[in-house]
């Protein structure tokens, strides 16, 4: 096969690797296959000068063999989706932002993460996150959602694209048609959303609609079924009905399609890596991450290349999707390279100041403040769990943090100690029963309970009414910060 071909079809994979530096067989697979665009995760992240470098030396190597930029992806939503945290600027999740009420804070976080990226090289976000959280089931998006609402996801979601476009960093919607409503993680089992068409327009699709309006640059595609669109239920990602009838012949969208990541079990598990890529191309997808292996990508673009010889993959689709895909890059500004724009005091301000204005009392018994909470208060609760493998876990104990704060005890969940004042950290977990019942004991004896939600509100759920409710929203170090302040603590 030509090279002419491959320059070709290589401009429609994104690929990833392990390590701070580019490996020989990930060089070796650019150079045979001309794979144009690459996708970063916090296993390639140590800090700013390294990944700066890191991204000068993929520009280097993939323009130098393609001819084109590449893409470089990377997944900075905000909050707990983050794969710059642990070197800059914290940030607060899209449902925090939500929770604030302010639709200017979704493009501020926007705007400082779009700065970070462009300093270091990175040039293309997989976000925002434009799902409506509609299941309390569902934790794969969970507070990754800016609400529940379609017309509040829409606004935030738009603006936060708005602001990420503005700093110069392409702006990508995710999870196409949806995945607020969805029980399961793509990543592991094949979710499928039985709602009629109607519906889903009126829901799922507002905000989507509202950001290709807006002019968003990449829409990502999800692992999910919708029977209502795709009547032989196979994943919106390989359905050309959704790729190319709803989101580019219905809705209107002339950017960029992007695939959520192919080793991902509700695509892998029904067709393979390789045939569920060329499927995505076929339906309409115009670059398709590969995240984790170049021996992958490698087969897969073998299969592209047959595809593309035999006629299973149309040649002028094809050549559109390479335009469109050069046409995008043409746009694209230079990195600035500049560390002042990366994690800086006044960014980490904004952050901080954007999660203490999320915090909020969600339920008061009988509209009664908050109770002081000083060194005499008890703290228990449950340990940082990742809700998704979407996240990058990171271990932290809330409540033993914030007993370190107040100067006061720390209590485990099964233990016995009682207090006046006891705050009670819940989040998703599988030990969340427990201290529900720990809460309703403590509650029973007199004791004044505060219970802080650090993900969803349905964390919250069927506590006794003597229970104060507060919602932090995410379980990081900066939503610590904000709560510790919310309950009068002097954090940091």
């Amino acid at each position: 096969m030509s090279e002419e071909i491959r320059r070709l079809l290589g401009q429609r994979l994104a690929v990833g690797f392990d390590g701070y530096v580019i490996p020989e067989e990930y060089r070796a697979l650019v150079r045979e296959y001309k794979i144009g665009n690459t996708v970063l995760f916090r296993r390639n992240v140590r800090d700013f000068g390294q990944l700066k470098a890191l991204c000068a030396d993929l520009r280097e190597l993939i323009s130098g063999e393609t001819g084109l930029e590449p893409f470089i992806l990377i997944d900075e939503e905000c909050g707990s989706v983050s794969r710059l945290a642990h070197i800059a600027a914290q940030t607060p999740c899209a449902m925090a932002i939500g929770a604030t009420d302010d639709p200017e804070n979704a493009y501020r976080i926007g705007r400082l993460i779009g700065e970070e990226l462009r300093a270091v090289g990175v040039n293309f976000n997989n976000a925002p996150d434009l799902d409506c959280f509609t299941n309390p089931d569902n934790t794969v998006i969970g507070n990754r959602s800016f609400s529940g609402d379609p017309q509040k996801a829409a606004l935030f979601g738009v603006r936060y694209a708005q602001g990420l476009m503005d700093a110069g960093v392409i702006a990508c919607g995710k999870h196409f048609p949806g995945h607020g409503d969805t029980a399961q993680d793509s990543h592991l089992d094949l979710p499928v959303v039985e709602k009629d068409a109607e519906t889903v327009r009126k829901t799922e699709l507002v905000p989507f609609q509202a950001a290709i309006d807006a002019g968003i640059d990449a829409i990502m595609s999800s692992h999910v079924v919708f029977p209502a669109f795709e009547p032989e239920r196979v994943p919106s990602t390989v359905s050309r009905r959704v790729m190319t009838g709803l989101l580019r012949d219905e809705m209107g969208f002339g950017g960029l399609i992007v695939s959520d990541g192919m080793e991902m079990n509700a695509v892998m598990n029904l067709f393979g890596i390789e045939e569920a890529t060329r499927r995505a191309l076929e339906a309409g997808v115009d670059v398709a991450e590969i995240c984790h292996s170049a021996e992958q990508a490698a087969s897969t673009m073998r299969l592209l290349l047959a595809a593309y010889e035999d006629g299973r993959l149309d040649h002028a689709q094809a050549r559109e999707s390479f335009e469109r895909i050069a046409a995008k890059k043409a746009t694209l500004p230079p990195p600035t390279g500049d560390a002042d724009f990366f994690g800086n005091a006044a960014q980490r301000e904004l952050a901080r100041g954007i999660m203490d204005a999320a915090v909020k009392v969600l339920h008061a018994p009988g509209g009664e403040a908050l109770p002081a909470v000083g060194r005499d208060a008890l703290f228990i609760g449950l340990p940082a769990r990742a809700a998704t493998l979407a996240n990058d876990d990171v271990p932290l104990d809330a409540a033993a943090r914030l007993a370190v704060i107040f100067g006061a005890r720390y209590g485990r969940v099964d233990g016995e100690e009682t207090a006046k004042v006891v705050v009670a950290v819940f989040a998703r977990h599988p030990g969340r029963g427990a201290l529900a019942e720990r809460v309703s004991r403590l509650a029973a004896s007199g004791a004044k309970v505060i219970a802080v939600g650090m993900n969803t509100p349905t964390c919250l759920t069927g506590l006794p009414e003597s229970v104060w409710q507060v919602g932090a929203w995410q379980y990081d170090d900066l939503a610590v910060g904000a709560v510790a302040r919310r309950l009068g603590g002097k954090a940091l």
